[in-house]
């Protein structure tokens, strides 16, 4: 029976996390430890984390690899939160973790982390029902929460919103003496909360059936503060509010507060306080039917990556449909041509796949060409004449759940250069490695082939066959209209091509009309 372990260093805390595969081919956890630390507060007072704070990180995750070790596991992972970039010591603590117990951490951006969390509940048995119809997923963290709509069962869009949990604490205690306390920490909350409903939801008059709430401290808060028991369980919104709204009026903003004590009930602290406040705020603004609160963490994310590299463990979810349809969404939010985009994608993964001996590009090489093709032209709806940058920073900016930052960036870059020389490798090291560069440039051949040969935006073809020989990609059309246009125009695109492939495109027409 294999094992696995996870370590995660957050804002608030670190946590170990073990666990084995069972004969039903599930993970289950067989033991944790959580230790809490100063790690927020180095970071928000001192920019970076103290003396004190690393000999107490590196005592910790010692014990942690002692356990580990005891429990014999097959693979282990230490992730830390991508909040920690803003100590600006960062680099040295992770040395000196290295150097004194052997230990090596990956630090995560916010689209891996956020991931990894959703990609242990997209598993679970619940998920299908929870997001059959309209649903909210909402991931909370400590600077910042998550917001992923679902409609139908497939992703619509995917927004972060910069406040969370350690923000509305500081606010908390900062603001301690105020008899206005409450309402200032609701407008400040539901304000940015409303921005996500007026653009997503009132525009397309969307009603949410389920509110889907995740983070890695809220459970374990949920079962003690509310007295049940979270997993698979869903709660009527009211009953949640009115439970929540009690809680906090047991409270005491006093001015203990802003020293840094607890505040109200000893078991409510500033942190569930803040954590309940955040609720409260998005349950008040969302009006979802139910509220869900799974017991899933980025710790149980990490494990289950292991098992899958492993093959202890197998995907149950599609998450390149998640993708696609998030790109998709995006792309009919610009007001893209559908027919255009969907015959790029089509044409696109009919010459990767021909091409896959040859290029060296993988299947999710293939996705990164998808994301680019369906959005290449999205930055149209903001200038005509700048069309390629603007795809460029809009695919940047806009969270696509199942792509990392840097596949995001990839993907941008596609769709920039389709209308603009590539920038040389010297102007771009600093962000991708040769490696990388070398896919865009890849991926970019295939773009520029793939919209000469609907360069139209007629869609012509009714049948297309790609065939690879030795020196050529034979593209085999039929058509019922006149393809000169094309014709005309793709010679120079199967020049790139083949500079990149060393293999050339050629069309090879069958005429019906």
């Amino acid at each position: 029976m294999k094992r696995f372990g996870s370590i995660y260093i957050g804002t608030f805390g670190l946590t170990l996390k073990v666990y084995e595969v069972t004969k039903e081919k599930r993970l289950k956890e067989i033991d944790s430890l959580r230790k809490n630390t100063l790690i927020f507060h180095d970071i928000y007072r001192e920019k970076r984390l103290t003396p004190e704070t690393v000999k107490h990180l590196i005592a910790t995750l010692s014990e942690m690899l002692d356990t580990l070790r005891l429990y014999k596991v097959d693979s282990y992972r230490a992730c830390g939160s991508y909040s920690l970039k803003e100590a600006e010591n960062l680099l040295f603590v992770l040395d000196q973790i290295r150097l004194r117990i052997g230990l090596s951490v990956d630090i995560l951006s916010n689209s891996e982390q956020r991931f990894m969390t959703y990609r242990a509940f997209a598993n679970e048995r619940d998920f299908e029902k929870l997001t059959r119809d309209t649903a909210i997923l909402v991931d909370i963290g400590g600077y910042s929460l998550q917001l992923t709509l679902f409609v139908d069962g497939s992703i619509k869009t995917t927004q972060h919103i910069p406040i969370g949990v350690a923000s509305i604490r500081e606010y908390l205690i900062r603001l301690a003496s105020e008899t206005d306390l409450r309402q200032q920490i609701a407008e400040m909350t539901e304000k940015e909360i409303e921005a996500f409903s007026n653009m997503f939801l009132k525009k397309d008059d969307i009603s949410v059936e389920n509110l889907i709430i995740l983070n890695d401290n809220l459970s374990e808060g949920i079962s003690k503060y509310f007295g049940v028991k979270t997993k698979s369980a869903t709660f009527e919104k009211e009953k949640i509010l009115k439970l929540i709204g009690q809680l906090i009026d047991e409270g005491s903003y006093a001015a203990g507060g802003a020293k840094g004590q607890e505040v109200g009930r000893p078991e409510i602290d500033t942190f569930s306080l803040s954590m309940l406040e955040l609720i409260h705020s998005i349950l008040s603004v969302l009006k979802p039917k139910e509220v869900a609160f799974p017991d899933k963490t980025i710790n149980d994310g990490i494990a289950f990556m292991l098992a899958k590299d492993e093959k202890a463990l197998s995907e149950k979810h599609d998450f390149e449909n998640d993708v696609l349809s998030a790109a998709s969404f995006i792309a009919e939010r610009y007001g893209s041509y559908k027919p255009h985009l969907k015959v790029l994608d089509e044409l696109g993964t009919k010459i990767i796949d021909a091409m896959k001996k040859k290029s060296g590009l993988t299947r999710r090489d293939r996705l990164i060409y998808r994301v680019s093709a369906i959005l290449h032209d999205c930055g149209k709806y903001v200038s005509l004449s700048n069309s390629g940058e603007n795809s460029h920073s809009i695919i940047v900016s806009s969270e696509i759940l199942g792509l990392t930052h840097k596949e995001r960036e990839m993907a941008a870059y596609v769709a920039l250069f389709n209308r603009l020389d590539p920038y040389p490798y010297e102007e771009m090291a600093d962000e991708f490695t040769e490696e990388e560069y070398v896919k865009i440039i890849k991926l970019l051949a295939v773009l520029r082939v793939t919209n000469a040969l609907d360069r139209s935006h007629k869609q012509k073809f009714r049948k297309v066959k790609m065939e690879l020989t030795e020196k050529e990609l034979i593209i085999r059309i039929s058509s019922d209209d006149s393809i000169s246009l094309e014709k005309g125009l793709f010679e120079g695109k199967a020049d790139y091509f083949e500079r990149i492939f060393s293999v050339r495109p050629v069309i090879k027409e069958t005429v019906t009309r």
